[in-house]
């Protein structure tokens, strides 16, 4: 007796290593858990939500829409997928990160935004405010642009006296130029759009935060 249970000891020992052995496999193949660790990658990045330009469009993806906007504050982050190279002279328009439109059904025409581009020679991205008055760009001035390496945060706020952006110990603010008029009931959040007159080269990305 004493043998048959020694036996029986050793083979439920063996049943019971391969079970434990399966079960790391199990929970990796728990489709649940994918969907989970998927959820989390979108939206629980430190950097905030990865917005997406899909190759041959000038959208955002997810668009970051809002009406009756008093500002706009949050934090961005340029990584490697936001590089782009036109191979022209558009390389030099400003894309538009976020701000207000004032005119929602033409955010080109009145609007207080952040934009953004890609340097070529300095391979570091710049910011900077941008602002349009009934159609008219009030483009960038040098002193207006801030430059940061691939991966760094800058913080961005676009309110009803102008657009203040930091990047380290570097703070620009532009007011509001002559003839644009804040209007609360008809200010809406501006998304992401590429261009100037050039479509996104490539799929491109970077990270928004919306506070």
């Amino acid at each position: 007796m004493a043998g048959s249970e020694v036996a029986a000891r050793r083979d439920a020992t063996r049943m019971a290593i391969p079970a434990r052995a399966l079960a790391p496999e199990a929970a990796a193949a728990n489709p649940v858990s994918g969907f989970i660790d998927a959820l989390k990658n979108l939206f629980c990045d430190p950097r905030g939500r990865r917005i997406t330009f899909l190759k041959g469009t000038h959208f955002a993806i997810p668009p970051s829409f809002g009406f009756f906007i008093l500002e706009v504050s949050g934090t961005g982050t340029f990584v490697a997928d936001s590089v782009y190279d036109l191979g022209d002279e558009d390389q030099y328009d400003w894309n538009k990160f976020t701000g207000i439109a004032f005119t929602p059904l033409e955010p080109d025409r009145d609007s207080a935004m952040v934009g953004w581009r890609y340097n070529l020679n300095t391979q570091e991205f710049e910011i900077a405010p941008f602002y349009n008055v009934d159609k008219a760009r009030i483009l960038p001035t040098p002193s207006d642009i801030i430059s940061l390496p691939v991966d760094q945060t800058f913080h961005y706020l676009v309110d009803y006296t102008g657009v203040t952006l930091t990047y380290g110990d570097t703070t620009v603010f532009k007011g509001f130029p002559e003839g644009l008029t804040p209007n609360v009931w008809t200010a809406a959040r501006v998304s992401g759009w590429f261009g100037g007159n050039e479509v996104a080269p490539r799929t491109l990305s970077y990270f928004l935060t919306i506070t």
